[in-house]
């Protein structure tokens, strides 16, 4: 190592550097993919299976192969080649991966330990091509917590339960993306990939102090993807900066070679003019059975909620206050039933895709984890109900799709689009520990943005649906570039 490395080494925040930063120091010859790479392993090595035990990475690549890519990187960069913003840069995922690089695809599931993906996730790749470090898998709630009643969010029978990097111990975070958020969060990785039906990413993102984002859905490849349903999916990303999330899902999106699009170019830096609407914290929430909030924690987050919206009014942004939109009660219903009818043919095509496997559709899955309860469903987590009653489910093609084009209409032109057109708005925003993702699952792209740290320690974030197909352009991405507090 140089004594230049060793400089940067020191002062070098493995927790809080961000891409862009990172890319400075590459091109001072102040740090080089290797020394990164190795520094990450450390952290690996040092909390996710020892010291604090986080667990957000269910399998690691081999060190040695990470090294010799790192030094790839490297010697490409030496010969005046860098390929784009990501070029050295590690990441995490948890879709799945060419069995070449050494990592299992489980979807937390012993059932698919040995199963062989034919190759890497189209998004992965995008990310590989792009110079990214493909560091590890991120652990989930198993099968995106499509399994059964009882599952607790961030557990799954591989690599047990996953806690958060800012609390010590056991937090429930939310929902299947936990290690892609985690991760990040505690330097196992820059950025990350994770799937979301309803809240995968962007709640998980929320309580690690990440910016994220699910976009709309279709715009990303779901091939390689473990589904839970056709209609709702979408593989999106996690990152410590907006603009770094921006370049990510850029390349996620790219349609291919020349392609012009991309968030980084349309950030404008500016507030003047932007009209944004603030639904009523005190009406719009998880109710205490999903999301338990003590008073503090509650007074704290509504107080900034308020700052947020005062700052952006002294910025030159009208705000309107409140919004009213559909509430959880009004869409939850039908996302459940869309589940219901769209897992058990989209997880089936899944498993058809694959070179092998231990299981090849749902009823040998089910069989699978009967044979197996010691380790697939354990007396803590005994049950598999989501599994077993979607193979009964009577729903028909019709109904589903009658089901799909009201859970559409009642989210967005019902939804969100009427608040858009009624006040001329930009965008809607809400505390994350609100109805927004089931909202924004139905309706367009969701983005999640650093708010504040409570007095307990948990990071919050102001969260963001809206119509992608109509406004997503400059004025948004100035929001989302700007907003960091």
């Amino acid at each position: 190592m140089s004594q230049e490395e060793s400089v940067a080494r020191e002062s070098f925040n493995l927790l809080t550097s961000t891409a862009h930063d990172i890319q400075q120091l590459f091109d001072r010859s102040e740090l080089t993919a290797e020394s990164l790479v190795e520094q990450v392993l450390d952290q690996v090595d040092k909390h996710n299976g020892n010291g604090l035990n986080l667990r957000a990475l269910i399998s690691v690549a081999p060190r040695q192969k990470l090294l010799e890519r790192a030094q790839l990187l490297d010697q490409e960069r030496a010969d005046g080649k860098t390929r784009s913003p990501l070029h050295g840069i590690p990441f995490i995922d948890a879709i799945a991966t060419d069995p070449k690089l050494g990592m299992d695809t489980t979807a937390g599931s012993w059932a698919l330990v040995d199963s062989q993906p034919p190759g890497n996730a189209p998004a992965v790749q995008k990310l590989l091509d792009a110079g990214g470090i493909l560091i590890g898998k991120a652990s989930l709630t198993e099968f995106n917590n499509f399994k059964g009643d009882g599952l607790v969010d961030g557990w799954s029978p591989v690599n047990g339960y996953t806690r958060s990097a800012y609390v010590r111990g056991s937090l429930k975070l939310d929902e299947g993306a936990m290690g892609s958020a985690v991760g990040v969060s505690t330097g196992f990785g820059i950025v990350s990939l994770g799937v979301e039906t309803d809240g995968s990413i962007v709640s998980p993102a929320s309580r690690a102090a990440l910016y994220a984002m699910k976009p709309t859905i279709g715009t990303v490849s779901m091939d390689g993807v473990v589904p839970v349903t056709k209609s709702l999916d979408s593989v999106g990303a996690m990152a410590r900066s907006p603009a770094d999330l921006a370049v990510v899902m850029k390349m996620l999106q790219a349609k291919g070679p020349g392609y012009g699009g991309g968030l980084s170019q349309l950030m404008t830096q500016k507030w003047y003019g932007l009209r944004i609407g603030f639904v009523d914290e005190n009406v719009w929430k998880l109710p205490e059975t999903l999301c338990k909030t003590d008073n503090e924690v509650l007074y704290q987050m509504r107080k900034e909620y308020h700052s947020v919206m005062d700052i952006l009014s002294d910025a030159g942004v009208h705000v309107e206050y409140p919004v009213a939109l559909p509430l959880g009660e009004k869409i939850w219903p039908e996302i459940g039933d869309i589940m219901s009818y769209e897992f058990q043919p989209a997880f089936n095509h899944y498993l058809e895709t694959l070179v092998s496997s231990p299981v090849r559709n749902l009823k040998e899955l089910v069989e699978w984890n009967r044979q197996h309860t010691d380790t697939e469903l354990p007396k803590e987590h005994p049950s598999q109900s989501y599994l077993e009653n979607v193979s009964k489910c009577k729903i028909s093609a019709t109904e589903n799709a009658n089901t799909l084009a009201s859970l559409r209409k009642i989210a967005g032109p019902d939804g969100i689009d009427k608040v858009l057109n009624l006040f001329e708005l930009d965008a809607v925003a809400a505390l994350a520990d609100s109805p927004i993702s089931s909202v924004a699952s139905a309706a367009g792209e969701f983005l999640q943005a650093r708010l504040y740290l409570t007095k307990a320690k948990h990071p919050s974030r102001l969260s963001r649906g809206h119509d992608a197909s109509r406004r997503f352009g400059r004025k948004w991405a100035t929001i989302w570039y700007q907003h960091d507090y």
